[in-house]
């Protein structure tokens, strides 16, 4: 059987198709596909089923919460790797919120043993897939990463295949800052987020991030009231010691005309998967021009989404 050292890991799914449910002979793809029975289209592939029945993990509160894939994401990608040695390229099917089978999809499959992968996240691009062990998510203009869920396995395909039921796994942490300044002063119309320390890929059988990623968001200030900003990244170990790399967040508030008006750079900020990082504090506290390098304060812990690791934005 064909197996990576990856495969070696805690968070590899080995699942035997015979152990699944019976087939159930739905249609799910691409957009544009209408659903048909599926029949085998030669002696040697059978048709196989993949159904996301849940999400795990899915509430920060709530780490134990199953609930349905379109109520947290609204894309989904299944990729389905060919057996070792085989010629035919791998087979992706992506699916967008609102699809007729949105979470279900079949196709026709070569006995033997294949990687099958499938994600969830809220992209407004179709994850890139080409290396089984690093899935990655684009945006319009540069990598996006958004709040995903992953599942990963091998499954031996036989003529006795059916349905195989899998329950993502989330693979990112949050980091959010809250503000408790009473508004966002009228000029700033941005606050741009810059970090690194984190990966914009990550390997789904594992669920840590695979590549050493600047990432970056903005966010349009249409609510000058508006308090909680938050931003995902796939944690990544670091190479020299083997733990997990905090980050360094870069916070900017931008005017109208793309000045700076306010910076503060918050380093060694501890991510976990699962796990959101809050920062609390008063962002613009001496009026804007004014930029400042801070630390944390006091490190508080409270145990739910698996929780939430809160700090203080010091002056």
């Amino acid at each position: 059987m064909w197996q990576s050292s990856a495969l070696k890991k805690t968070r590899v799914c080995k699942l035997s198709v015979w152990a699944v449910f019976g087939l159930i002979p739905l249609l799910a793809s691409c957009h544009a596909r209408i659903h048909e029975m599926l029949e085998p289209d030669a002696k040697d592939k059978v048709p196989v089923t993949i159904h996301v029945s849940n999400l795990g993990g899915s509430e920060y509160s709530q780490t134990r919460a199953m609930v349905d894939v379109e109520q947290v994401c609204s894309n989904l990608s299944f990729c389905i790797y060919p057996c070792e040695g085989e010629s035919f390229d791998k087979i992706q099917i992506n699916q967008a919120r609102g699809d007729e089978s949105f979470g279900t999809v079949s196709e026709n499959i070569t006995v033997g043993v294949h990687r099958i992968v499938v994600v969830a996240h809220n992209g407004d691009k179709n994850a890139t897939m080409t290396n089984s062990e690093s899935i990655s998510f684009g945006s319009n203009t540069i990598l996006k990463t958004t709040d995903t869920f992953c599942w990963a396995g091998e499954i031996t395909v036989t003529q006795e295949t059916g349905t195989v039921n899998v329950s993502l796994t989330r693979a990112t942490a949050m980091f959010r800052l809250r503000l408790t300044d009473d508004q966002i002063p009228a000029q700033v119309t941005e606050l741009q987020f810059s970090y690194k320390g984190g990966s914009a890929a990550v390997n789904p059988f594992t669920l840590e991030g695979t590549t050493k990623s600047n990432q970056k968001e903005t966010f349009v200030v249409q609510d000058h009231s508006r308090k909680v900003f938050e931003v995902y990244t796939f944690p990544r170990k670091d190479d020299k010691s083997g733990e997990i790399s905090d980050l360094e967040v870069t916070v900017t508030a931008i005017d109208i005309y793309g000045n700076a008006v306010k910076e503060r750079v918050l380093s060694d900020v501890p991510v976990t998967r699962n796990r959101i990082t809050e920062c609390t504090g008063e962002f613009f506290a001496g009026g804007c021009l004014e930029y400042t390098n801070i630390g944390f304060g006091g490190l508080q812990v409270e145990r739910d989404w698996a929780g939430t690791d809160p700090y203080t934005l010091g002056d």
